[in-house]
């Protein structure tokens, strides 16, 4: 058996497939269109291609891996290794992703939830190393994440728990994807201040963000971009999204209890226009026994969080 670990990042729109050594090196990656419309049985045939073909960039053989790692969209039973039904991957339903890539390839294949994964790649080579007492939240299209508690990650008892952008922040809110209302996610997700925007512009706020989205199509980095050129209402909505993100974490803080939360996703990348009042809620809301011990930083891992998160499913 080689040494070599490959992570496996299987989106809704690309496969992301990287050779990873054990100190979280990235060897090589590559990345394809995931086609999902063609349905699993066709897109399981691409993540073993993208295996070969990224073995093959790097020079290496099939015997060179220690295994495969598949960080995958949920709802799905690591256990089991299969993936249930997640609402990006058309047509899956009930897949034994496991078995049949570990008959494929001949090589261990392990499955996580890719929020999990995450949380485990940044555990092990990035915001979270040396913390037994982790969590990692990813802000971007959703609010995910993924707990380490004792050194271990908490799966649950079918692999989903931590669906930490579905908890309650105000049962009078607005509707969430899940079909609950005031979710974190419904609050604090980069598509939560895309609608808040869009909203805004059709009340007829006078903001620059109507003019940044050239195609009629707000996105939360036109808000960002907007209060950087001091738009007043983007400056309000980027304030409310910190207040958001820092209510939630100040839940996470007293479900878990952790030493570190790091905060990856797209959100994250405007970090510092989010931080100070981010900071200010959990100050104000946050258990105090709980935010003494807590610090919240960045993550690390960046883009590469899948990979190595998956990769890392193998140590």
């Amino acid at each position: 058996m080689g040494k070599i670990l490959c992570g496996v990042d299987l989106g809704g729109t690309k496969i992301s497939t990287g050779l990873v050594d054990e100190k979280g090196n990235i060897i090589k990656s590559i990345k394809i269109p995931t086609m999902a419309e063609k349905g699993p049985e066709e897109v399981i045939k691409r993540i073993e291609q993208s295996v070969y073909d990224v073995l093959k960039e790097a020079g290496l053989k099939i015997s060179d891996l220690k295994g495969v790692g598949i960080g995958s969209p949920g709802p799905l039973d690591a256990k089991r290794g299969v993936v249930i039904s997640p609402p990006n991957l058309p047509g899956w339903d009930n897949v034994p992703i496991v078995d049949i890539l570990s008959h494929k390839l001949g090589v261990e294949v392990k499955l996580e939830n890719d929020a999990n994964a995450a949380a485990i790649g940044e555990h092990l080579f990035g915001a979270g190393r040396g913390i037994d007492n982790f969590v990692y939240i990813t802000v971007s299209t959703g609010i995910g994440g993924g707990v380490i508690i004792q050194g271990k990650l908490y799966s649950g008892e079918n692999s989903n728990a931590a669906e930490i952008g579905h908890h309650t922040i105000n049962f009078n809110g607005p509707r969430c994807n899940c079909g609950n209302y005031g979710c974190f996610e419904a609050f604090a997700s980069g598509t939560a201040i895309a609608r808040f925007a869009q909203e805004g512009i059709q009340n007829g706020k006078d903001t620059m963000i109507r003019d940044l989205a050239k195609d009629g199509v707000v996105k939360s980095e036109h808000v960002f971009e907007a209060a950087k050129l001091e738009d007043e209402f983007a400056e309000e909505l980027v304030d409310n999204e910190a207040f958001y993100l820092g209510v939630g974490i100040s839940n996470i803080m007293a479900f878990y209890n952790p030493k570190r939360i790091a905060i990856g996703g797209g959100v994250s990348t405007q970090w510092e226009m989010l931080y100070d009042k981010m900071m200010e809620t959990i100050k104000k809301k946050a258990l105090k026994p709980n935010a003494e011990v807590c610090e919240v930083v960045k993550a690390e891992l960046g883009e590469n969080v899948g990979v190595l998160g998956a990769a890392a499913l193998l140590l």
